[in-house]
Parts: C-alpha cells; sequence; structure tokens
C-alpha cells in the first residue's frame, strides 16, 4: 500500500520560539491582569485596618501610617476577641500600592490596551481611574488645610495650619517686632529624642540648636511633678511628651532650644511650645533674648498662611436638635473683600464656598461666653488643593466610559440574538 503524502509544514522542526528579554518579563509583569487583582485586594485590605485603627488613632496618624510616601511596609495592628494583644499583619504601604497600581493601568490598560472600537469606553473607564489615583498623590504632595477663627463682625485673611508647627524669631525694636524670620516645620519636626540640629539664622547675630521635638506634649514645673525619663529641665521645666492627639490639629508641640551667639557669647537655653497657657491659666508669653545688645523673642506656634483676599464674617447661625448638644445646622455668611470689591457668600454644613483655588468648610461653631446673647464665632476650615475636584471629574470619566460599554454590549448581544433567530435553519 502506497504511502500518503506527507505536508512540508509536517516534516518541518517546529522552530523554538526567541526567550523573552528581562525587560519584556517585567513589562509583561507590570501590566498584568493578576497584577491588578493582587493590588486591589491590598487596597481593600489597607482600607479596611486603617478604618479600624482610626477610630482609636485618630485621622491624621492613620493616614500618615498607612499612606505615605516613607512608608513601604506598614505593620497593621488588628484587634481581635480571641487575643489579648492586636495581630500585628505585615504589608506594603498603600502609596506604593498606588503607585504599583497606576503603572500597571498606565501600560496594561491604556499602552498595551488593544485600541478596537468595541473597546473604546473601557479605555475611557481606565483613563478615569488613572486620574483618581493621581488625584490621590497631588493631594499627599500639594494639599494644605488650616483653619479660620472669627467673631462676627471680623476680618480676616490668613488660615492657621492644622499640622506643621514653626518656629518664629522676631526682633523687637522700642518695644514693637521690627523683623520675622520663621523657621519651618521641616527643620526641626522629626527630631526624636536623642536628635538634634542646628538651624543657621544668616540675618540674625545666632544660630538655633533644636532638639527632642514633641509631637503632643505638656511644659511642666519640675518641682511639682519631676520628670521619670531623664527629660532636660531648664528654669525648673521640662516637656512631657504625650501620645498624638486623635484630632491631630489638636497637638501641642514642643522642643528644646539653645541661642548660638556667632559672636561667642553665653549660650542660653529655653524651651519653645505652641502651648498657650500653663496648667494654672496663665498666659505663656514669648522667650525673650538679647544678643549683641539686641532684643529678639523666639516662639513656636502653628504656621499662618496669607490668603490673596480677605474674608468677614457677616452672620453665624448654629442650631441643634432638641435638648442635645446635637448640631442639626452651621451657616456663616461672609463676606469676600478683594480689591475693593465685596461679594456675599453662604457657606453651610456639606456646602462650602470655592474661589480662588480654596474650598472653605464650615467646621465648628460657638461663643465668647457660656452665655446664649454673647457673641457668637464660626470657625472655616480652609483647604488649598489643586487637585480637590479630580476624583469628582474622575467618578464622572468612570461612570460614563462603563455605562457607554455595558450599553454597547446589550446593543452588540440584542444584535446577534436577532440575527440567529431570523437565519432560517
Amino acid at each position: 500500500m502506497p504511502e500518503l503524502p506527507t505536508s512540508q509544514e509536517s516534516l518541518t522542526p517546529e522552530k523554538s520560539r526567541k526567550p523573552k528579554s528581562v525587560m519584556a518579563l517585567v513589562i509583561d509583569f507590570l501590566s498584568s491582569f493578576k497584577l491588578a487583582t493582587v493590588l486591589i485586594l491590598l487596597l481593600m485590605m489597607l482600607t479596611w485596618l486603617a478604618t479600624l485603627e482610626q477610630v482609636k488613632e485618630g485621622l491624621h496618624a492613620t493616614l500618615n501610617k498607612y499612606f505615605t510616601i516613607q512608608q513601604f511596609f506598614v505593620l497593621c495592628n488588628l484587634e481581635t476577641d480571641w487575643l489579648d494583644v492586636p495581630l500585628v499583619i505585615p504589608l506594603p504601604g498603600g502609596w506604593w500600592v498606588l503607585a504599583l497600581l497606576f503603572v500597571n493601568l498606565l501600560i496594561g490598560g491604556i499602552i498595551r490596551a488593544r485600541k478596537t472600537p468595541k473597546k473604546i469606553f473601557i479605555f475611557i473607564a481606565h483613563c478615569g481611574i488613572l486620574l483618581m489615583v493621581l488625584s490621590a498623590a497631588v493631594t499627599q504632595f500639594y494639599e494644605e488645610r488650616g483653619t479660620m477663627d472669627f467673631f462676627e463682625g471680623q476680618t480676616s485673611n490668613v488660615a492657621q495650619d492644622y499640622y506643621e508647627h514653626v518656629i518664629e524669631v522676631a526682633e523687637h525694636t522700642n518695644g514693637n517686632p521690627t523683623e520675622f524670620n520663621v523657621i519651618r516645620g521641616k527643620n526641626f519636626m522629626d527630631l526624636t529624642a536623642g536628635e538634634k540640629r542646628t538651624v543657621r539664622l544668616p540675618n540674625l547675630p545666632f544660630d538655633l540648636e533644636l532638639r527632642r521635638y514633641a509631637v503632643d506634649s505638656e511644659v511642666r514645673s519640675a518641682a511639682m511633678l519631676p520628670p521619670a525619663d531623664k527629660q532636660p529641665v531648664i528654669d525648673g521645666y521640662y516637656i512631657f511628651p504625650k501620645k498624638s492627639n486623635e484630632n491631630a490639629e489638636l497637638n501641642v508641640g514642643a522642643c528644646y532650644a539653645k541661642i548660638l551667639p556667632k559672636s561667642g557669647g553665653d549660650v542660653t537655653e529655653c524651651i519653645l511650645t505652641s502651648q498657650i497657657s500653663d496648667p494654672n491659666g496663665i498666659t505663656r508669653p514669648a522667650f525673650t533674648v538679647r544678643v549683641d545688645g539686641r532684643v529678639f523673642t523666639v516662639d513656636m506656634r502653628k504656621f499662618l498662611w496669607v490668603m490673596p483676599f480677605s474674608v468677614r464674617l457677616d452672620r453665624a447661625v448654629a442650631k441643634y436638635y432638641p435638648n442635645t448638644n446635637k448640631p442639626e445646622s452651621f451657616e456663616s455668611t461672609v463676606t469676600r473683600l478683594e480689591n475693593n470689591t465685596e461679594a456675599v457668600a453662604e457657606i453651610r454644613m456639606n456646602e462650602p464656598m470655592r474661589y480662588e483655588g480654596m474650598t472653605f468648610y464650615q467646621r465648628m461653631m460657638g461663643r465668647r461666653q457660656a452665655a446664649s446673647d454673647s457673641t457668637p464665632y464660626s470657625q472655616l476650615e480652609v483647604v488649598r488643593n489643586p487637585a480637590d475636584k479630580w476624583p469628582e471629574y474622575a467618578l464622572y470619566v468612570v461612570t460614563v466610559g462603563l455605562v457607554m460599554h455595558f450599553l454597547l454590549r446589550l446593543v452588540l448581544t440584542i444584535k446577534s440574538t436577532l440575527k440567529r433567530f431570523s437565519t432560517p435553519v
């Protein structure tokens, strides 16, 4: 029986595939759907654990622990009923998970994705998600939060930063401050118990040596309660460090400082604190020092940033639920003053005022005294964030992309079904 002819293709040995380069393998990994799935699950886990921990530690401290660029790994604490101590779960930092997800979506969902008419709306949805992730990064690096406190009739153009403490050095002439030098918090707020740093002041006759910054603290008298952890005692007082307040904006910063005269004079030590008064209610003045015949004050306070316009509080109205201290509504009527023009605006709970890249939220209200007829005051939260509206825009983009994609798939499915039923057997 003659042999059947064999095709030339079957006689040719199969060519071995060329192995991928390391770069190609890395790109395949970064753009894979499996990586995206793992990253989203990690974000869900981090968000859940951070939400549980926020109740005890406060929002600001929890965000700094879970979602900052400095935290490459996070030791998450999960409290359970069956363990006496919290269960420690090591996870990658949330900032880095989001950064990797951004790269994954950019390569896999945008660059390498198939550009076909059927995929156009998925492409749009991916762009919306990228914008949302990007807004989180911009917010962390550029957002500023502060408060404005004023009574009815008062006008202000400055906001007090929520978290950053600064050291202010002012020279006094004839009893009045004539020149201010501000040392920003990045120069000393990272100093731990065993660290110190010298801040050079080129325009002044002295430098400052700073050490042992306390995030939240109280200046105490050593005569009333001696320090327990070998804290330095200066003029009978020392810094008693406390755990950071759940509301981080209420933290009272403090540190030890040395005045180092450049002419080689005597070194003066002092305690700098944003604590307004001592435990007896006596107002704590700024530290005063004389160097080379010139008088200076050195003080710590929250950073103040100036706005390009002023705000006047015209009316503050607070309503509470009957027989409770729970607020029903806070409403402030304000007037913006800019370039000799005035504009009236209403600020209510969940109804902020947006202007010049800043957002003004109604935060709280009170009165000068306990009496109900005393002058009311209003506290506004001021937020400067270039990405303030980006999450909203991203949500619109994602919603439009997904809705249009599902409608397109529905139309294609209906057409395919009708075609199948209309085809004769």
